[in-house]
């Protein structure tokens, strides 16, 4: 397969990331300085081969890709809160709730407080955030119980410690606290709809760094794993 890391207009990242232009599913309140930049990393259709490749496996490759990229671009004594909203339903949200904490119970989450009070049919969204080891994000992202390619957005954030439990308790979207703790944020890796490309946001990295980081972990993992490999090129 063809990986390619694209920079795209800060401005126009969430617009291209095709999610709900407010609500929980929107974009958080904040702008982003002039000196932030943004990058798209896409699986292309066909391989180096020119042989198709179908949607699933490219989304299931993204998946893949968001820890890796995490890994790579995470700077030690950074923490990573991974932020998930979507339907309170089965393949969709519900699933992040088995990731909530490791595997031996230590680890952060916060839930948000959701409710359906009318007995008709009605989608209900709700969020998570968990703070996460490699191995929890790992665990979240290539869980298919977890709709990424569905109805749930993944914003994953990178902080110091003492940043943690202020960006977990925020809730809405749109809360005035986004300006107080983005500041401090190193990048966000984030899903566009449907999982066609993930998302990078960073004002630290620049864009001959983000690409070098990036591209070495996908190829030393690739070149790890006894499946086929493939390429990668940065636009």
């Amino acid at each position: 397969m063809i990986v390619r890391i694209n920079q795209i207009d800060a401005t126009r990242a969430e617009q291209e990331a095709g999610w709900a232009s407010q609500g929980m599913l929107g974009p958080l309140r904040y702008d982003w300085p002039q000196e932030t930049r943004a990058f798209e990393v896409i699986i292309l259709e066909q391989d180096e081969r020119h042989e198709a490749l179908n949607e699933s496996f490219r989304q299931s490759q993204l998946r893949l890709m968001v820890p890796q990229a995490i890994a790579a671009l995470r700077e030690p004594g950074e923490e990573i809160v991974m932020r998930l909203d979507g339907p309170i339903a089965d393949g969709e949200l519900l699933g992040a709730f088995r990731h909530l904490t490791e595997t031996d119970q230590t680890g952060r989450f916060f839930i948000s407080e959701v409710q359906k009070l009318e007995p008709a049919p009605l989608e209900v969204i709700g969020s998570v955030r968990i703070q996460s080891s490699p191995q929890g994000c790992s665990r979240i992202c290539l869980d298919p119980d977890v709709g990424l390619e569905r109805a749930v957005r993944l914003r994953a954030f990178s902080l110091t410690e003492e940043w943690v439990p202020r960006l977990m308790e925020i809730e809405s979207a749109d809360d005035d606290r986004w300006a107080e703790v983005l500041p401090h944020v190193g990048f966000v890796v984030g899903t566009s709809r449907g999982l066609h490309a993930l998302q990078i946001v960073s004002r630290r990295l620049t864009p001959p760094e983000l690409k070098s980081r990036l591209l070495q972990r996908l190829l030393a993992a690739a070149s790890a794993k006894p499946a086929p490999g493939g390429t990668a090129a940065a636009g």
